[in-house]
């Protein structure tokens, strides 16, 4: 599915629902996606990371211009330190 497609849909859930009740169904999913991650069923694990990958892409789509630079800079900075780690490994 077109990328596009799947941001309007985000985004017609979110409107629908609303911020408050998503941000509860996002600790909902988190659980699930913590339970199937701690299982071997493989195919739960995809279901629960794709549900909150959405519920995730619906929460970024609620902060306004600033917030989403700063959660993009925030996401930069992790990966970043990330990396740092592991050169400090070698």
């Amino acid at each position: 599915m077109n990328h596009n497609k799947r941001i309007e849909k985000c985004k017609a859930i979110l409107v629908h629902y609303g911020f408050a009740a998503q941000q509860e169904k996002l600790v909902e999913e988190c659980e699930e996606l913590i339970e199937a991650a701690q299982n071997e069923d493989y195919d739960n694990f995809i279901e629960e990371l794709a549900d909150v990958t959405i519920m995730i892409s619906q929460m970024v789509m609620s902060l306004n211009q600033e917030q989403q630079e700063q959660y993009n800079e925030m996401i930069d900075f992790k990966l970043d330190r990330t990396l740092r780690r592991i050169e400090s490994d070698i």
